[in-house]
């Protein structure tokens, strides 16, 4: 059998885990942050579609874009880790991915003292569109009529696939 006092038997022959918890002077007690969100890595935008692509981005809920201080451009997706257990720790620790190994709790956002940990970061298609128009003018202005020519072509040709529907009055809750 195994160690003794590990856990405990559950009478099948099986002995339960012991329940883990962090220590309050581990470094990421109640954090467990990395672990919530993943995010890749894009290249800056530098065409018109690029950015469109960031305003479709930022439409989706969950979804955000950052640029970390070295000027690289993340997008970032809120989704928990299906290992991440209550306690916040790792249910795969032993075979987690070489990602989670290298990571060292030193680089997290959350222990950062000198700043926020992001140079820009955008949680939302008005956020990114006011930050282009004072930080990139010229583009900006490109990207708007772009996108205005672009609409207008496409407009009219879209709206004649759509059917009219008639709208039927609400019956009144008795």
């Amino acid at each position: 059998m195994g160690d003794e006092g590990t856990g405990e038997s559950t009478g099948s022959g099986r002995e339960l885990l012991p329940i883990l918890e962090k220590a309050a002077d581990h470094p990421c007690f109640e954090c467990a942050l990395c672990c919530r969100y993943i995010a890749i890595e894009i290249d800056p935008p530098t065409t018109n579609q690029e950015y469109d692509y960031l305003v479709w981005y930022l439409y989706h809920p969950g979804v955000s874009v950052f640029v970390d201080w070295d000027g690289a451009w993340f997008v970032r997706f809120e989704t928990r880790c299906h290992h991440l257990t209550p306690q916040g720790l790792c249910g795969v620790y032993e075979r987690r991915p070489a990602i989670c190994q290298d990571f060292d709790w030193k680089d997290c956002e959350r222990h950062m003292t000198d700043g926020p940990p992001d140079k820009w970061l955008f949680e939302s298609a008005d956020q990114f569109l006011a930050w282009f128009a004072k930080q990139r003018p010229k583009s900006y202005r490109r990207f708007q009529a772009w996108n205005r020519k672009r609409t207008r072509a496409k407009t009219s040709r879209e709206l004649r696939r759509l059917k009219p529907v008639p709208l039927v009055p609400r019956v009144a809750a008795r």
